[in-house]
C-alpha cells in the first residue's frame, strides 16, 4: 500500500466518516475508505455486492424513493455541488440504522455523462433517535399545555367568578368568611400553578 493511501486510510479511520466511491455507469462502489461495511458488519466483497442497485437490497423499503430522487439530483447536478440525504440502511443482522450521506460528481464522461460519484457517509442513528425523542417531548407538551389550558383552566374560571361574586355580596359570618378566605387564597394559587404550567409547556407552533 502507498504511504498516500496509508496515510487517507487513516485519515478515514480518525475521522469515523466512511468516504467512497460509486460509479453511476456499473452501480456499485469501485471505492470504500471501510468504515461503511464495518459499520453495517458486512465483509468488503459482500458490501461490494450489496452496492449494486444504489444498496437496493439494504436500503430500507421505505427510504429508496428518496434514494432515487437523490441520486438523479447528484446526476442533475453542477460542478461541485453536493447533495445530501438521509435513508436507513440493513445491517448484517437486520437491524436498520439511519446514515446521513453527501454526495457530488467526482469524474464525468467525454460525452458529458455522470459517470462517478463520490459519497461521504456518516451513521446519524443516534442524532435521529434523539430528534424523535425531542419530538415527541414537544408533543406531550403540546397535550399538557392544550389540557391545562382548556380542562383545568375553565373550572378553575368559573370557581374565580363564584368567588368575586361572594365576594361582592358579602359575608357576615365571621366563620364562613375565614373559610371563603382560604378558599380564595387556595384558588390564586392553583390559578398561578395553571399559568406556570403554560409558560413552561408552551411551545411554538
Amino acid at each position: 500500500m502507498a504511504l498516500g493511501t496509508k496515510f487517507l486510510h487513516s485519515l478515514f479511520e480518525v475521522a469515523h466518516v466512511e468516504f467512497q466511491t460509486y460509479d453511476l455507469v456499473s452501480q456499485k462502489v469501485v471505492f470504500s475508505s471501510g468504515l461503511a461495511h464495518q459499520l453495517l458488519g458486512y465483509s468488503e466483497d459482500e458490501y461490494v455486492k450489496l452496492s449494486s442497485d444504489f444498496y437496493k437490497s439494504i436500503v430500507h423499503p421505505d427510504d429508496f424513493q428518496t434514494l432515487k430522487e437523490g441520486i438523479q439530483k447528484v446526476i442533475q447536478s453542477r460542478k461541485g455541488e453536493i447533495i445530501e440525504m438521509t435513508v436507513r440502511l440493513r445491517r448484517s443482522d437486520g437491524i436498520y440504522i439511519w446514515v446521513n450521506s453527501r454526495q457530488m460528481i467526482l469524474e464525468r464522461s467525454k460525452t458529458g455523462c455522470n459517470c462517478k460519484i463520490i459519497r461521504e457517509v456518516e451513521d446519524v442513528t443516534r442524532l435521529i433517535e434523539i430528534q424523535n425523542e425531542l419530538e415527541e417531548k414537544i408533543r406531550q407538551l403540546k397535550i399538557v399545555s392544550f389540557k391545562n389550558s382548556h380542562l383545568l383552566r375553565s373550572p378553575v374560571a368559573s370557581i374565580i367568578g363564584l368567588v368575586d361574586l361572594i365576594d361582592q355580596q358579602g359575608i357576615t359570618s365571621e366563620h364562613n368568611m375565614q373559610i371563603f378566605n382560604f378558599l380564595k387564597q387556595a384558588i390564586v394559587k392553583l390559578d398561578d400553578v395553571i399559568h406556570e404550567i403554560n409558560d413552561a409547556a408552551r411551545v411554538e407552533r
